[in-house]
């Protein structure tokens, strides 16, 4: 293969990497957290996940102490109210399953109700002497209910091992030959005095600029992602 038509393979090759890089680079894959919810609970949130069992990307979970799930309770919920006093074991939430609603005591790990009709459902809730329910979806989880401390130093620590591995395994060696390619283009015209290495050397900054703005942004996106 010819010199001229190695070149424009690389960056053939460079452009078509470059979205997926950046997205891995960003830390967004799967990913959960966890909630301090009640005495008897804590919620973890998928996204998306394997705890995901409805259409949707976005759930969230009841999980004991102990991280099992509770007997008859083996759904993620798309909303689930947010604890309070008056509360106490009971929660309250849509199935992503099914979309049925429910009221479950956490306390004696027992289903009180779980029907499509919301209306049979709240006026179970309200029967218990309950306040009328405020609801929590995994959208609006951080603004709810506050993140354990091990989940939030977990989800940090993984999303910049991924982008440290990224960068060291592509980036820097693909904008180290970028910067190569341009110094040997600067040279080659400095020895024969062509205009061709001259607007090479230019044009392989192009793609070192690329990478490193893909190395900077993901790794801003990472910080906003989590903070």
């Amino acid at each position: 293969m010819k010199p001229d038509n190695r070149i424009w393979c690389v960056l053939t090759h460079s452009i078509f990497l470059l979205p997926s890089l950046a997205f891995a680079l960003a830390g967004i894959a799967e990913s959960t957290s966890r909630f301090h919810y009640n005495d008897y609970a804590q919620i973890e949130r998928g996204h998306p996940s394997d705890l995901c069992r409805g259409p949707t990307k976005w759930c969230l979970a009841l999980i004991r102490e102990e991280f099992h799930e509770f007997e008859n309770l083996e759904s993620s919920f798309e909303e689930i109210n947010v604890p309070g006093k008056s509360a106490g074991p009971y929660v309250i939430g849509r199935r992503s399953l099914d979309n049925h609603w429910l009221v479950y005591d956490l306390k004696r790990k027992r289903l009180l109700i779980a029907d499509p009709d919301y209306d049979k459902v709240i006026e179970t809730w309200l029967s218990l002497g309950l306040d009328p329910p405020v609801y929590v979806n995994a959208h609006n989880t951080r603004e709810m209910l506050t993140e354990t401390r091990d989940s939030v130093i977990a989800r940090w620590s993984f999303d910049l091992q991924m982008w440290f591995f990224y960068t060291a395994i592509l980036v820097v060696p693909v904008g180290l030959m970028f910067w190569y390619l341009s110094r040997r283009s600067k040279q080659r015209y400095r020895k024969s005095g062509s205009t061709v290495f001259q607007i090479f050397s230019y044009l392989f900054l192009i793609p070192l600029a690329l990478v490193a703005y893909i190395a900077v942004s993901s790794l801003v996106q990472i910080v906003i992602h989590n903070w």
